[in-house]
């Protein structure tokens, strides 16, 4: 039992919702106590010192008292003060003649005041022992005159504070104790849907997500970034998931074909030229393979974002022209008109060389399929450039656009290639913040492409 209380003490303490909230209940709590000291001082001082002028007034008035009407007059004074029945039961008053016998007042005996009693003399009055503020002094026909408050009824008061102080820190404390319970199970209730979720992920559930509070706190935010960042992890893993499977899968063709090649040599009845040739198939085959990797590798540098060190202001303008003119050739030879329209300066913070290499894929396709036409137009609008690449061929069905620049992803199943020249172009758009759709020309094929604009100021290069 003991070992049981002792684990759940320290999981408690270990707890940081716990020690956080215990922090911040006990910075409260002192903070309170702080104030309620600071009153309690300042009333037990406001009322000393109104005893204090009280003294001194009383003593004022019966000094002058004395100058007006001499002994007799001051014992007048005093016998009038006590019998009026204000603060009666407060005032003290004692006048003795200079032999020490008692002239006029309240009190019986002489109090013994020193330097450290005077705020607080121990006396008899009324036959009651108490405590008063007394004050001394000497009168000119060497009388001694005593005035003081009885403090009774103000140490009652004060008592009465201190006590109501004390209920005050009581009930605080218990209020703080209530609140840290209740925002530590708020703040478990927030942390634990997180940590639920993270445990559901490492276990595999990739669709899982935190729930979000009707109320758009701090938490709300946290919690929307983070399903956010898992959205993009779980498709980055599906991605993943299946260019894995579909490398596998191009794979096995060619390293099966390779195989079968190589083991079909190994018959002694194959002659020295069906050797080599079996050869120059297995090598054609394992270059081909090759180029794979390489178009791969070339893709993931792109996705990592290393390229973005080689940035700078280009002109699409003048990147589409070259790319143009290098293609143009080829466009003849296939019997087809590659024309350029621009309509605009269009500079862009990228890698030109990228660039390049994302419109002469398109181009490549465009010539692949196109009949007699093929236009390349840049404009812009607002703080985007717009490059559009159409071609008056067969076209693709709508359905199929959403599939288009996926890895290894081909319309036509027989066709050459692996099915990453979009996938490339998505690639390079995606490091340079641009967008990728695609609409009918009617007939063929439309690919718009949206760029933002270069704006020479550093937040925009950052």
């Amino acid at each position: 039992m003991t070992e049981y209380i002792r684990m759940k003490i320290r999981k408690t303490w270990d707890s940081v919702s716990f020690r956080l909230m215990v922090n911040y209940g006990l910075l409260a709590f002192f903070s309170i106590l702080v104030l309620l000291a600071f009153i309690y001082l300042q009333v037990i001082g406001t009322l000393h010192s109104q005893a204090a002028r009280q003294a001194t007034s009383s003593m004022s008035r019966l000094a002058g008292e004395f100058y007006l009407g001499g002994r007799e007059g001051l014992i007048q004074a005093i016998n009038i003060t006590l019998s009026d029945q204000i603060d009666g039961s407060q005032e003290i008053y004692l006048l003795l003649d200079e032999n020490g016998q008692k002239l006029a007042g309240n009190l019986e005996q002489r109090p013994k005041l020193t330097e450290t009693n005077k705020t607080e003399v121990p006396l008899v009055l009324y036959g009651n022992p108490t405590t008063a503020r007394m004050l001394e002094t000497r009168l000119p026909d060497q009388s001694i005159l005593f005035t003081g408050i009885d403090l009774d009824s103000m140490n009652g008061t004060i008592r009465q504070i201190g006590q109501a102080c004390l209920a005050t820190i009581f009930i605080a404390f218990l209020l703080v104790m209530v609140a840290v319970h209740m925002f530590r199970k708020e703040l478990d209730y927030r942390v634990g849907s997180i940590r639920k979720t993270a445990v559901k992920i490492s276990e595999g559930n990739l669709s899982s997500r935190i729930p979000l509070s009707a109320t758009k706190d701090e938490f709300y935010f946290l919690s929307s970034e983070i399903n956010s960042m898992l959205d993009k992890i779980e498709s980055l893993m599906t991605g993943v998931r299946h260019v894995s499977d579909t490398i596998a899968h191009n794979l096995r063709t060619p390293l099966t074909r390779i195989l079968n090649q190589l083991r079909s040599v190994q018959n002694p009845q194959y002659n020295e030229s069906d050797l080599r040739a079996a050869i120059h198939r297995s090598i054609s085959e394992i270059e081909s393979l090759n180029k794979l990797f390489e178009k791969l590798l070339y893709i993931s540098e792109i996705e990592s974002g290393i390229q973005r060190q080689r940035f700078w202001q280009c002109d699409l303008q003048q990147i589409a022209a070259n790319v143009v003119d290098m293609y143009e050739a080829y466009a003849e030879e296939k019997n087809l008109m590659l024309q350029l329209k621009s309509v605009a300066q269009a500079r862009v913070w990228g890698d030109a060389d990228l660039l390049a290499s994302m419109l002469s894929q398109l181009i490549e396709n465009a010539i692949k399929h196109a009949r007699k036409d093929i236009r390349i137009t840049i404009t812009t609008a607002g703080k985007h450039i717009n490059l559009q690449v159409s071609d008056d061929g067969p076209g693709i069905p709508a359905e199929e656009y959403a599939n288009i620049g996926q890895h290894f992803h081909q319309l036509d199943p027989d066709s050459s290639g692996f099915g990453l020249g979009m996938a490339s172009v998505r690639a390079i758009l995606s490091l340079h913040d641009g967008e990728l759709d695609f609409a009918d020309n009617q007939p063929g094929l439309v690919v718009n492409i949206q760029l933002p604009i270069f704006e020479d100021s550093p937040g925009f290069r950052q």
